[in-house]
């Protein structure tokens, strides 16, 4: 091959969905050369569409809050769910500004968008193949015959390696119209031996995912795919009504397992998104992981790049995050599985709710306003590696009981700057202000919720 058909760029990006597009935008504004390499001609569909509002702190984060508002995609308050009892309605527990209902092709586009119009060199319809080490880099050869040499490569290629994290599971899926199904609102679902998801897209279409066993959909043909997903649809009492209507196109499958990689990260390769990890899919926090991960990859090939002599804290700094979130959202999915085995009692949700996780309890009210709060006095300190600014560095992280690892950061937000506000005790009120200035009022009353919640910020009283 002809040297001169080589491009070259500090970074090479192979995927553009949410994770490869939030890494391209933010290392393009911490100024690096960037090149991303796309397989899909613009923008592709993708199951699981719901954003929920904690989302928003990263979309601000990245500078694309006000496209994503701009694009029209819908913004229901709350969901249907049916999942250990009667039917409830979230919608009066959803405070502060809400999430929203996106079509992902659009959604992956205007990131991949932002990122070019930050200075990355996005190439779409191009696959990249097996990359290469080299000494100073990494060679990435592409389809069309070019070679990408870059000092580092960031795959954000999805679920395509890694270790089971979860028990094995497929998602079954179509988009409907003619569906019948007015209310904007996700609708989540329990079943004897499935579980049901289900959204209203901005074109009209309905998104009716049935999440089974792995090992059931394993060498089943197109026709008894699809009669068994409606024969799954019409046991749902939320997604039954897609059946009035009528499929786009053929019913889909997809891996929904739980994975993760053991190695993420070392001195030239850093993986991102669903690469890294992924989650199981009860959560709807898939986007938000991917933006999350995007941005602390960043922080590490910027480290690595400007302090070449703190890559060790770079690396072990990703390692730690990646397992920490892995962990987490185990724990949060296997609540909810533990939750459904009680109540359904089947092999299903028994092999599910053994898998990881406690039960989910009902949390503590919140404080009002005039309350007095303070730092739990269980709470302690210890430095390890954190993410300030746009490097990693050794900080303080805060211990307690309720963590099973010492934590540095909050959403983007260094936790020891945020909790030293109350070294002494303060009302409600005035500690939101305080973190509002900083961090955004919606923020902020995310942060709280969460760390009282967790017993980390307590009743002074």
């Amino acid at each position: 091959m002809n040297a001169s058909a080589d491009l070259h760029a500090d970074v090479c990006v192979v995927g553009g969905g949410p994770a490869g597009a939030a890494c391209a935008l933010r290392l393009a504004q911490l100024g690096h050369d960037v090149l991303l390499v796309e397989r899909a001609p613009r923008g592709r569909p993708h199951v699981g569409e719901s954003l929920p509002p904690s989302v928003l702190p990263w979309l601000d984060q990245l500078g694309v809050r006000g496209a994503v508002e701009a694009a029209g995609f819908l913004r229901p308050r709350g969901a249907l769910v049916q999942w250990d009892g009667g039917l409830r309605d979230s919608s009066d527990e959803a405070g502060g500004e809400p999430g929203f209902q996106v079509d992902r092709a659009r959604f992956d586009a205007l990131l991949l968008e932002a990122a070019g119009a930050a200075g990355a060199n996005v190439l779409h319809g191009i696959s990249a193949l097996t990359p290469l080490r080299e000494a100073q880099g990494v060679r990435v050869p592409l389809a069309d015959g070019r070679v990408v040499l870059a000092r580092w490569l960031v795959q954000a290629t999805g679920r395509r390696a890694g270790e089971h994290a979860g028990v094995r599971t497929a998602a079954l899926y179509a988009y409907w119209d003619g569906h019948g199904i007015a209310d904007p609102r996700t609708r989540v679902e329990a079943g004897d031996e499935a579980w049901y998801w289900g959204a209203p897209l901005p074109n009209g279409s309905f998104n009716a995912t049935v999440f089974v066993d792995a090992a059931r959909c394993t060498g089943m043909d197109p026709v008894h795919r699809e009669a068994w997903y409606r024969a799954l649809l019409a046991q749902s009492r939320l997604l039954a009504p897609c059946l009035q209507g009528r499929p786009r196109e053929a019913v889909r499958v997809c891996d929904a397992t739980p994975r993760q990689d053991p190695q993420p990260i070392d001195e030239r390769v850093l993986k991102v998104g669903e690469a890294a990890f992924s989650i199981d899919p009860l959560s709807s926090q898939g986007v938000q992981a991917a933006l999350r991960s995007a941005w602390q990859a960043a922080a590490c090939v910027h480290t690595m790049a400007h302090r070449p002599e703190s890559t060790a804290l770079a690396i072990a700094f990703y390692r730690e995050q990646v397992h920490a979130a892995a962990a987490r959202h185990a724990r949060l999915a296997g609540g909810f599985h533990a939750a459904a085995a009680r109540a359904r009692g089947t092999a299903f949700w028994r092999a599910r709710a053994g898998a990881a996780g406690t039960e989910v309890r009902s949390p503590p009210p919140l404080p009002a306003l005039d309350a007095l709060v303070c730092l739990d006095p269980t709470a302690g300190w210890r430095r390890v590696p954190s993410l300030q600014g746009p490097f990693i560095v050794e900080a303080e992280a805060l211990m307690h009981p309720a963590l099973e690892q010492p934590m540095s950061q909050l959403g983007p937000w260094p936790l020891a700057r945020l909790l030293s506000t109350l070294r002494e005790p303060r009302p409600v009120a005035e500690l939101l202000r305080v973190w509002g200035a900083e961090c955004g009022d919606e923020a902020a009353v995310q942060m709280l919720t969460l760390l009282w919640r967790q017993g980390i910020v307590g009743s002074a009283a």
